[in-house]
């Protein structure tokens, strides 16, 4: 009798254990709000929620319309693996490493996508930001560099801007991550590095600002796009602010470091300024739309962040009558705080300063905005900032000519008195025989057209192609039949465009509203 009983408590004290058991395993799952237990006090056990499903790591807008993204839903979307790398500004590369992420055309579809009356502005948590034209998201116009010689070479496939949050298969650390802006390429194949925007947060549609062109003209000669020029003066690359006296903020980029792109012949990486050229001195001049000069010597502009080359203020673009950019700084005198600036010249020793434009001559051409309509002659076409380069041609027949050096005036330039091209407007060009041809906004603002090289093979524009009014052509002034204006499209030394593009004996140019 007494086993039964030991036996019949023995079974009921084993079956209550094993009910506080069964609760207490149940109990362990998730108390009542849901989080965990133990997760916080017991080691080696991780909460089931990881931040990254509920920690917002990227917002994508445009206008009204807003899409924020967790690290999970990030990467629920369709995604791209493939190699990409970059060239810093020292000439250091990095890469090509096998990067996973999701496209920028995938994001933007969230929004509505983009227009050719858009770009595309990228911005880090640190507030560093980096603007990218349809044209690059669209056809992947970057300068592309072989990784084992860090040269400029012809892009294998079409690149592919995209957000990556995996390189060689694990996440991006804190100190580029988790999220950042890349350029996929192919092979041994990288980008620029200063596309490459670490601790990516925010990707903005937004409107295309009016097209300019900044002529840098030293040793050598640069045509620096807006693009060029924000990337430079971003916040955490060379970008330098100021506040004046009345509180008012200016962003832009040290006056030096333009300076130095076209000091020497050394092609631009890093600190490019010419300290020996500066000390021994010469004139830089910088060159509103209406010819006004201030001229300050290379002694005072040599390393000088006082002296800024502004693109913002207080944020936003410049007002009209100083835009795109004016040279400002606390050293300066009210007078020498030029706007609307579109040339900056180094004058060496020796060198002739351009005569003031003659009055007095025929008129050559002709440039008309709705009711208004200027006219100049050749003197003051020459008295203009000059753009100086190498242009070609490939006509129907797939027959190439040039590319040779010319000499002309950007169209951005001729026509700033009649306040440029209006967005999505156009421009006739007429001959004096009364041929006519319209370049489009894109064409103009963006340089959109088909560049070949000497085979007269496709490829990518070595640097964004430039529509000007030639007068020169091999040191020559242009030959009867063709000049004394032409309409001319100009590239770099090795690549041509269509010769459709270049209008002989140009006598009107039109701009025209959008229609």
């Amino acid at each position: 009798m007494k086993n039964r009983l030991a036996s019949l408590l023995f079974m009921m004290v084993s079956l209550l254990m094993a009910v506080i058991l069964t609760i207490n395993i149940m109990g362990c799952k998730t108390d009542t709000t849901g989080e965990p237990e133990g997760s916080v006090d017991e080691p080696g056990i991780t909460e089931t929620l990881e931040p990254e499903d509920t920690a917002v790591v990227l917002t994508v807008s445009k206008g009204e319309q807003s899409v924020s993204y967790t690290m999970t839903a990030l990467k629920a979307l369709p995604s791209i693996t493939g190699e990409a790398g970059q060239m810093s500004s020292t000439g250091t590369i990095s890469g090509p490493f096998n990067y996973t992420g999701v496209t920028l055309s995938q994001l933007l579809e969230a929004v509505g996508g983009i227009t050719d009356e858009n770009a595309v502005r990228v911005t880090a948590k640190d507030g560093y930001a980096m603007t990218l034209s349809y044209r690059q998201l669209t056809e992947g116009n970057f300068t592309i560099i072989d990784s084992s010689t860090g040269k400029e070479t012809t892009a294998e496939q079409t690149p592919v801007v995209f957000v990556a949050y995996e390189e060689d298969g694990q996440p991006i650390g804190e100190e580029r991550g988790p999220l950042r802006l890349g350029i996929m390429t192919f092979g041994n194949q990288v980008t620029e590095g200063h596309w490459w925007v670490k601790w990516t947060q925010k990707i903005e549609v937004i409107s295309v600002e009016k097209p300019w062109t900044l002529n840098l003209e030293g040793v050598i000669t640069e045509n620096m796009d807006p693009a060029t020029f924000e990337s430079g003066s971003a916040i955490g690359c060379h970008g330098v602010k100021w506040t004046d006296d009345q509180d008012r903020v200016w962003e832009g980029i040290p006056l030096w470091y333009l300076v130095g792109r076209v000091d020497d012949t050394n092609t631009h990486k890093g600190d490019a300024f010419d300290t020996a050229a500066a000390e021994t001195g010469y004139e830089v001049h910088l060159i509103a739309a209406d010819g006004y000069t201030v001229k300050l010597t290379s002694q005072e502009v040599a390393k000088n962040n006082a002296l800024i080359i502004a693109y913002k203020r207080d944020g936003a673009p410049l007002p009209e009558n100083q835009w795109p950019l004016r040279l400002v700084g606390a050293t300066l005198d009210k007078g020498q705080m030029v706007g609307q600036i579109a040339a900056i010249k180094l004058v060496f020793d020796g060198e002739e300063e351009a005569t003031a434009p003659e009055t007095t001559g025929e008129a050559v051409v002709t440039i008309t905005k709705g009711a208004e309509n200027t006219t100049y002659t050749m003197a003051e076409i020459k008295a203009m900032t000059a753009l100086s380069g190498y242009a070609g041609t490939k006509n129907k027949a797939g027959v190439i000519t040039g590319p040779v050096p010319y000499k002309g005036v950007s169209l951005t330039v001729l026509l700033a008195d009649l306040g440029g091209i209006p967005v999505n407007g156009s421009v006739r060009f007429t001959a004096s025989d009364g041929y006519a041809k319209t370049l489009t906004y894109d064409q103009i603002s963006q340089g959109t057209f088909t560049t070949y090289d000497a085979t007269g093979t496709a490829v990518d524009a070595a640097v964004t192609p430039v529509v000007f009014l030639a007068y020169e052509s091999d040191g020559a002034d242009l030959p009867e039949g063709t000049g004394p204006l032409q309409l001319a499209i100009m590239t770099s030394e090795g690549q041509v465009t269509d010769g459709s593009n270049f209008i002989k004996n140009v006598v009107s140019v039109e701009i025209l509203e959008a229609e």
